[in-house]
């Protein structure tokens, strides 16, 4: 083993870990206000809405992820970055959409009852009373799919992008030191998503401090 060669590289390491942290970054981002957004349609007492969310959050739960990505990239013809984050986007926002859910639904069906016989419009009881404990209730669930946006991201190198993956595996090309390459990306790798778990950590706290 030379584990040298990754002083070597080190620029295309670096390099491939702000490509994977900016791709996550915008992943988790769309993948959140889309998949909030479809969640809180689906909970409205619209039969159509429900079922147009159901059909949105099953499709795109059953379509493993690369087969979006090649589909953005190959079909759509959309540039490789733009078909990466996209295609995290959509996968992931379909199960944030199921996570919010449940989550509106934990919050006791009573409290909008009282918030309407009060006066208050629907959309005023749901920002003021239903989103704020909902957003608690979801949140350690949220950690796991924020996890699984970064995990997900290597996928992207399918196309060229030029992520962490995508530099490790051209380290091996050009050293034949696959190892080092690997065992530097599971690394780096594992500090992102202890940075997102122990961010969601301190988010859960404060908001269990309120």
């Amino acid at each position: 083993m030379d584990w040298a060669v990754l002083w070597l590289y080190r620029a295309a390491l670096w390099d491939g870990l702000a490509i994977t942290i900016g791709v996550s970054v915008l992943g988790m981002i769309g993948s959140t206000v889309l998949g909030v957004a479809i969640g809180c349609v689906g909970t409205l007492p619209s039969y159509l809405l429900r079922r147009l969310t159901d059909c949105y959050t099953g499709t795109l739960r059953n379509l493993p992820l690369i087969v979006k990505l090649f589909f953005l990239y190959f079909i759509a013809g959309l540039p490789p970055f733009v078909s990466a984050v996209l295609a995290l986007v959509l996968h992931q926002s379909a199960y944030i959409a199921d996570v919010t859910r449940a989550g509106i639904r934990s919050v006791a069906g009573g409290q909008m009852d009282a918030a309407l016989s009060l006066g208050h419009g629907y959309a005023q009881a749901f920002r003021y009373i239903v989103l704020p404990q909902m957003v608690r209730f979801i949140l350690p669930t949220m950690t796991s799919q924020y996890v699984s946006v970064v995990r997900s991201s290597a996928v992207v190198a399918l196309i060229a992008v030029p992520d962490l993956t995508f530099e490790t595996q051209q380290i091996n090309v050009e050293t034949f030191r696959g190892f080092e390459a690997a065992t530097a990306a599971t690394v780096l790798y594992m500090l992102v998503c202890s940075v997102v778990i122990g961010g969601m950590t301190l988010l859960q706290r404060h908001g269990a401090l309120r």
